[in-house]
This record gives structure tokens, C-alpha cells and sequence, in this order.
């Protein structure tokens, strides 16, 4: 069941990554770039004020690399965390809540735990922002 848990929320947040990139703007992304150049490249388009083009980038790692839990992992927080600094706490808290699930869902020690206690603290902020 949790394996069928996993594959649920993999494939939502897939589904969501697909979407959230065709409508995004930047010239096509090279597909011979690893997770790694993908989301440092989505890092310094987000430092750059270029949020679109920073989504586009961490959609290409959840899509490319959804194989590989621990790079989806974070990339997804990553769209979690450009979320909240647009202030887009809706999309932000879906992102966050989906990651929880997913820690929820996986064996212990199968996922990086940092992303974890980032998203409960992100989840933390969002409430505090609702009172």
C-alpha cells in the first residue's frame, strides 16, 4: 500500500510539474544536463528575479529525474520554496504538503530527511500567515 502511496504522489506531482511548464517562457533546456547543472541553473535564474524561467528548470529535474527520489525530492521543495517567495502561499502549501506526504508514504532512510524538516518549517510559516 505505501509503495502504491508513493507512486500516487510521484506521479501527481509529475502531472503538476508538466503542467506548471507549459506555461512557462525560456528558450528550450538542454536535455544532456544532469539534475544537478538543472537545478543550479534554476537557482541562478531565481536569484536573478527570473521566477518562470527558475520553474522551468526544477519542472525539467521532476520530469527527467522523477526515477530518482532524492533529486525529485529536492527540486520539489525548490518549487515549494519559489512559491513562497512569490508570496503564492496556496501553490506553496500543496507543494509542502505533497513532500510530507511523500516522507510519510517512503521508508525510513529511502529520502534525504533535510527536505523534510524544511517543508514542515515552510508548512509552519504558511499557517502562521493564515492566522
Amino acid at each position: 500500500m505505501k509503495v502504491t502511496s508513493i507512486k500516487k504522489i510521484f506521479i501527481t506531482l509529475a502531472l503538476a510539474a508538466v503542467f506548471a511548464s507549459c506555461a512557462s517562457t525560456p528558450k528550450e533546456i538542454p536535455q544532456d544536463l544532469t539534475a544537478q547543472e538543472l537545478i543550479q541553473k534554476g537557482q541562478t535564474e531565481f536569484e536573478n528575479g527570473r521566477y518562470k524561467a527558475s520553474l522551468r528548470y526544477y519542472n525539467a529535474v521532476t520530469e527527467r529525474f522523477a526515477g530518482e527520489p532524492a533529486v525529485y525530492v529536492e527540486a520539489t521543495y525548490e518549487i515549494g520554496h519559489l512559491f513562497m517567495k512569490q508570496k503564492k502561499y496556496d501553490k506553496a502549501e500543496a507543494v509542502f504538503q505533497d513532500l510530507i506526504d511523500l516522507y510519510a508514504a517512503a521508508q525510513p532512510g529511502t529520502l534525504p530527511g533535510s527536505y523534510r524538516k524544511l517543508s514542515e518549517l515552510e508548512m509552519e510559516k504558511i499557517q502562521a500567515k493564515k492566522q
